[in-house]
């Protein structure tokens, strides 16, 4: 039976308390119910925070934008993840930059960063644009389309080429699937997680023997590529990232970019139940492509939450914070959140047609500055591929047949269940005067 404590409220600090549930541990509801989770006891106990119990630890889960304030307080909250050792091995990889802190997260978040100047990005979208006109030269031809599985193909050919990988001896088309599997896997339990496993130890294998044959000169990747950046990179001490280390942030560069795929789906399942979008996307503006692109990222759920870990004793909203209580950041709750969204159930590019987003509304990939804090170094990179596959995908014509395009929100990651597919695929001549 769990006990139910009378939370204390604290005016000075929000006027809001934070409901106690924190005897049963709640892990496998936590698996078992998604991205509904949170939101589900936000609205049971009439409040954007609650204390539960997680992982065997005492935990706050919390939404919003003073949740978002808090949880990028470097003063109060250590940000780097706190992930469960078989989502942390499995997606991340052990030694990632994920949960580096201080001046060592620092120093390696600049190699990152240097891989993703704008130059850098653009040539990795001009990559996927000659790639997409490739895959729908090829769907005109085939019978049957799913999205999802072309994308994945897609993004994976030109990362890798991009990213420096010799295409001539990488089965691109594997190695693409294994970093989709990982992030397939990333978030369940069973068959799927195992499978996930199984594909992250081919992919560490893989990227590990690249990395030696850089170090070796058996391979020499164009200077400035993510492979030879990572490959002779050195530490606050000097030396070079331990092989395995090194292969893992390869794998952090790479998989990223493949599983934009899972935004392309959903990109897709977008246009075909608002239809009135596409001759806009189709004209190649920038700023409805944007705009697009973020709506498809608020709205169509990816990453479940963010977690880190009390710095130190505090008070927020009425509740005492102890030194390394975990905290666990609602993306989902938050990009929904009532509060600071109008009607966010609701589809809806023009919210930011001529806006940027509110950093603290919009956290799809986390907020505060890359260069110092947790937020991921390719959130940039994701919006650009996403505008490149909407403006191709709205310029083609097809049908879409009968098929499962329910998302389920107990599965994480999700995406349509049949992975949006497509019949009678063709080109439609460019609107004189689009955008390429």
């Amino acid at each position: 039976m769990t006990t139910r404590t009378q939370p204390e409220r604290n005016r000075a600090t929000h006027g809001e308390p934070i409901p106690t549930r924190a005897v049963l541990d709640r892990t496998l509801l936590l698996f078992l119910e998604g991205y509904t989770f949170m939101t589900k006891r936000y609205r049971r106990w009439g409040a954007r925070a609650f204390e539960t119990r997680l992982l065997g630890r005492r935990a706050v889960c919390m939404a919003g934008r003073d949740a978002v304030s808090l949880f990028y307080d470097g003063d109060r909250i250590v940000q780097s993840r706190m992930v469960p050792w078989p989502i942390r091995t499995t997606l991340f990889g052990e030694g990632a930059v994920h949960f580096l802190e201080g001046e060592e997260h620092r120093h390696r978040k600049a190699m990152f960063l240097s891989l993703v100047t704008p130059d850098a990005v653009a040539a990795l979208a001009a990559a996927t644009d000659r790639r997409w006109e490739a895959a729908a030269d090829r769907w005109a031809a085939a019978d049957r389309v799913v999205l999802f599985d072309e994308a994945v193909q897609v993004l994976g050919s030109a990362v890798f080429a991009w990213a420096g990988i010799p295409l001539e001896r990488t089965d691109s088309g594997r190695r693409a699937r294994d970093l989709a599997t990982i992030v397939d896997g990333f978030g369940s339990l069973g068959l799927r997680h195992l499978r996930a496993r199984m594909a992250r130890w081919r992919a560490d294998r893989w990227a590990r023997q690249l990395v030696a044959d850089v170090r070796s000169d058996r391979l020499r990747p164009p200077a400035g590529t993510p492979l030879e950046v990572i490959s002779r990179y050195r530490g606050l001490d000097g030396r070079p990232l331990d092989e395995p280390v090194a292969a893992t942030e390869l794998l952090n560069v790479v998989r990223p970019t493949v599983a934009v795929a899972y935004f392309v789906a959903f990109a897709a399942h977008a246009m075909h139940a608002y239809p009135e979008w596409r001759p806009r996307l189709a004209s190649g503006d920038e700023a409805v492509l944007e705009a697009f692109a973020h709506e498809v990222r608020r709205f169509y759920p990816f990453a479940p939450a963010l977690g880190a870990k009390a710095r130190k004793e505090f008070i927020w909203r009425g509740h005492r914070f102890t030194p390394g209580r975990l905290v666990l950041l609602d993306i989902f709750g938050t990009d929904r959140d009532e509060a600071t969204w109008p009607e966010p159930e609701r589809f809806d590019p023009e919210r930011f047609i001529g806006r940027e987003p509110d950093p603290l509304a919009y956290v799809p990939h986390g907020d505060g500055d890359p260069a110092i804090s947790h937020r991921c170094a390719g959130e940039g990179v994701t919006t650009e591929l996403l505008k490149t596959a909407e403006r191709h995908l709205a310029r083609l014509r097809y049908e879409v047949p009968s098929q499962d395009l329910h998302i389920p929100l107990s599965r994480i990651p999700t995406r349509p269940r049949s992975g949006f597919v497509m019949t009678n695929v063709q080109r439609v001549p460019v609107p004189a005067g689009s955008a390429r």
